[in-house]
């Protein structure tokens, strides 16, 4: 498949780039290369509960999305489910038909229009870029949004809004953590022995078959550092002091927002791709209009604290 890689050890999670201060781990490697053996378009593949069936070589067409399960969600717009270029992904492809995502994009669905069109409009300006150049996930959204006309994503942020949100993940206190190797930008288990996880988000899939397959029904565990579940809630509610903003204002008193509320919903999405967007919006990789209101947030917060700040967003119902 062009977008998930054999597997490579990494050891611990927080492992640390040419920049000391850079969190390597939130953004795993992605070394895309093609296939050694071309996949298998003969056998008949299936995932628990769907009685739709692909093979390996449909499901590495990143160009159409594999939909398992077409009743749980509205009729995907054309736009929505394939890109019309194999040169391109399917927003559908990464996102996954319900909008449900994976850690290493976003989860888009129960987003409102006005903000997935705006932010789908900043990715393209590069007012919205990933704190670390080049990453591969966002560089894939980038080029996939390049051709797209204004009519065609407001019809996928408008698609994408109605679909339910809902959570695959469970957020794990831990001080040490399974063994792991990387696919492209995500981490999954692998034979060893635990490993410390000091202050980071290890953040995988359960099965990485039903992943591979883009079951969207794939559990995930999230480990994080002990207590920070509590604390993220302390800073999230009260701000500590001054030393940032109640999230209440913008994302609601439970972080699921609402429609008089400015900030997106927050709750049940991914603990990886939370942290990811603290990160960039102090180091500046998110700006432009959008983000100011998120810049006085972030001021003060060391990588720490935004790491128990994505563990409890991460942590609530959707």
């Amino acid at each position: 498949m062009p977008y998930l890689l054999s597997a490579a050890l990494l050891g611990v999670p927080c492992a640390k780039s040419a920049d000391a201060d850079f969190p390597t781990w939130a953004y795993p490697r992605c070394d895309r290369t093609p296939p050694a053996i071309a996949p298998d378009n003969s056998r008949l593949l299936s995932v628990q509960g769907s009685k739709v069936h692909f093979t390996a070589a449909d499901l590495a067409r990143a160009s159409v999305a594999p939909d398992w399960f077409p009743p749980e969600h509205a009729k995907m717009p054309a736009v929505v489910a394939a890109s019309g270029s194999d040169k391109k992904f399917a927003c559908a492809y990464c996102h996954l038909p319900d909008g449900a995502g994976r850690p290493e994009n976003a989860k888009i669905a129960g987003l409102s229009t006005a903000y997935i069109t705006a932010q789908v409009r900043n990715i393209h300006t590069q007012e919205r870029r990933p704190a670390k150049p080049g990453w591969t996930p966002s560089a894939l959204m980038k080029d996939a949004i390049a051709d797209l006309t204004d009519d065609d994503i407001a019809t996928a942020a408008e698609y994408f809004s109605r679909q339910k949100t809902n959570s695959f993940v469970t957020v794990t206190e831990r001080e040490y953590v399974p063994q792991h190797g990387v696919l492209c930008g995500i981490f999954i288990p692998a034979e060893g022995h635990a490993v410390p996880l000091r202050q980071a988000i290890l953040e995988m899939p359960i099965d990485v078959e039903r992943f591979e397959r883009r079951d969207p029904h794939t559990r995930y565990v999230a480990y994080v550092p002990k207590g920070s579940v509590e604390r993220g809630r302390t800073l999230a509610s009260t701000g500590d002091n001054g030393r940032t903003q109640p999230c209440a204002g913008c994302h609601g008193a439970d972080l699921r927002s609402g429609s008089e509320l400015e900030g997106p919903p927050l709750a049940g999405r991914f603990a990886s791709y939370l942290f990811r967007q603290l990160y960039g919006f102090k180091s500046g990789a998110r700006a432009g209009d959008s983000a100011q209101p998120m810049l006085s947030v972030v001021a003060n917060l060391t990588p720490a604290e935004m790491i128990d700040l994505a563990a409890y967003a991460a942590s609530l119902n959707p």
